[in-house]
């Protein structure tokens, strides 16, 4: 097997889930531990459960990754639902609108003080996951133009 397919199988997807997936999940998580606290409870109590709901399909597919070299399904409740890319789509623009109306709303003064650290993390390791994915595609294309 060569270094490459390695990159494809497992590598690269593993570090997906570290870098999106799971951060997405602490993006719905700490938003709906804020919601919770206001007049907006319901949507609270919804987005803690989906989001303890796509962390368990992200660890599952990390597990997954990590012994077996595959995925085992959806990393996110929307992927589910919506069947592939527009699920992932959804999710997307869900998690980020997440952190648009908590950073836009200074919600972040509401964060409880455990979760600053690991909400801070999870953009850190989303910011740095997009760009480094963006940066190896670009580096991928170069590599393969003649």
């Amino acid at each position: 097997m060569s270094p490459d397919s390695s990159l494809q199988r497992w590598v690269l997807p593993s570090a997906e889930i570290l870098t999106v997936g799971i951060p997405f999940c602490v993006f719905k998580l700490v938003t709906g531990l804020i919601a919770i606290e206001s007049p907006f409870a319901v949507l609270g109590y919804v987005l803690v459960a989906l989001g303890a709901l796509d962390l368990a399909l992200n660890a599952g597919n990390l597990v997954a990754l990590l012994v077996a070299h595959r995925r085992i399904g959806a990393v996110c409740t929307a992927e589910l639902a919506l069947r592939g890319e527009l699920g992932l789509a959804v999710d997307v623009f869900v998690s980020f609108g997440l952190v648009a109306i908590v950073v836009g709303f200074g919600l972040i003064a509401r964060m409880p003080a455990w979760a600053l650290p690991i909400w801070n993390l999870a953009v850190v390791l989303n910011v740095l996951g997009a760009g480094g994915g963006r940066l190896l595609a670009s580096v991928r294309r170069v590599r393969v133009a003649p």
